[in-house]
């Protein structure tokens, strides 16, 4: 009989790691049978979605609030189809407050759970890191700290690093360079303000002040914006100042952070994959009031941006909130345009983070965890 595995990712991130786990997974179990919540790379790869995680993909109480009809329906839909199907295995990639909730459901099955992605209960809330014990049959983390921070806080959760996912780019999920249409010498920003419907409104004014500025003292710039996954062409060409010189590009971002010469780029996972090709970028996030506040009483590091927390250090510049404005966003951007020092040493320093990230194969690992976690009686792998 084949193996069933249920796979549940809610953001565009989750779907794409997702989606190449489900692949290795294919791999290692001929005829296994994938199913759960995800995106439009986890439906490509021929994983059963009973709910998309576009719906459910949320930041902050305000969007909790405005969705909590769809997420109560996608808990009350997977869990019945937990009890209906009961799956050889749970995967849950990311996405804390609704996968913690699924996984307390799953044990009470007695359904084994692999989490993927570990919430980042190092930052705040670690007190999760104790629940976890009783929720989790194993923990796969992809950054170098969380295998020691686990040990110091859950010690008796099983915790494998696997490697971080963004280094399994297969040459087929590369964009075609021929889309580019600048030649190598133009100056090109890239533009990226999130993956998500929330994100957009919020950064799309900031990024378009931002680049009137720069344009005022740097006429010949160029940008360019990737229009992420879970999000439509139309609806960020909605929010685009049509008198500027921003050229759109569908599901483009690896090729613009290969290509352009600086980043100005929402702080999220989009950053870590920038640093992976050595993009000089300048972080900023900006969030409702509400969430900003109470993210400042509970955030505990020093950073937010994944690059600086593995460097250990402020290797790129944050600007949060009230620091993210165009005059402060687009005079640090052409300062760092200015100075081929400054960006060549960004480079060096983001050279450093992919290396403490280790190899590729994160996805392989994380499937061969999965399929140990599959055999009968085997409820543990090496940590």
């Amino acid at each position: 009989m084949n193996k069933r595995v249920v796979i549940v990712a809610g953001e565009a991130s989750g779907d794409e790691h997702g989606a190449r786990l489900a692949r290795a997974l294919a791999d290692l179990l001929p005829g296994v049978e994938l199913s759960g919540i995800g995106g439009p790379a986890m439906d490509k790869v021929g994983c059963v979605l009973l709910f998309r995680a576009e719906d459910l993909a949320l930041v902050g109480i305000s969007e909790v609030l405005g969705k909590a009809g769809q997420i109560w329906r996608a808990m009350r839909g997977i869990r019945a189809h937990l009890r209906e199907l009961r799956p050889d295995l749970l995967i849950l990639i990311d996405f804390p407050d609704f996968n913690f909730r699924l996984a307390a459901y799953a044990k009470k099955l007695g359904l084994r759970v692999l989490y993927y992605i570990s919430p980042q209960v190092w930052a705040w809330r670690k007190s999760r890191a104790v629940r976890m014990t009783s929720l989790v049959d194993h923990l796969a983390v992809i950054l170098p700290f969380e295998k020691d921070f686990f040990a110091a806080h859950a010690p008796s959760l099983p915790v494998t690093f696997v490697g971080h996912p963004a280094l399994d780019q297969e040459p087929a999920d590369g964009e075609d360079a021929s889309a580019w249409p600048w030649a190598d010498d133009r100056p090109v920003v890239g533009l990226l303000p999130g993956s998500r419907m929330s994100e957009l409104r919020r950064h799309m004014p900031l990024l378009m002040e931002t680049a009137r500025l720069m344009l005022h003292e740097h006429p010949d710039l160029a940008f360019v914006l990737p229009v992420a996954p879970g999000l439509k062409k139309e609806a960020v060409a909605s929010c685009l100042d049509r008198s500027l010189p921003i050229t759109l590009l569908p599901q483009a971002a690896r090729l613009v952070m290969q290509k352009a010469r600086l980043l100005l780029i929402c702080s999220g996972t989009a950053t870590l994959q920038a640093a992976l090709y050595g993009a000089p970028m300048v972080v900023f996030y900006k969030t409702g009031w509400l969430n900003y506040l109470l993210g400042t009483r509970l955030i505990k590091v020093r950073h937010i941006a994944m690059p600086n927390l593995i460097y250990e250090g402020e290797l790129l510049h944050e600007l949060i909130q009230d620091a993210a404005n165009p005059t402060a966003l687009s005079k640090l951007a052409l300062e760092l345009l200015a100075d081929p020092v400054r960006l060549e040493a960004m480079r060096t320093g983001l050279a450093q983070v992919r290396q403490k990230l280790g190899g590729p194969g994160a996805s392989r690992r994380t499937a061969e965890l999965a399929v140990s976690l599959m055999a009968p009686g085997d409820v543990s792998a090496p940590r």
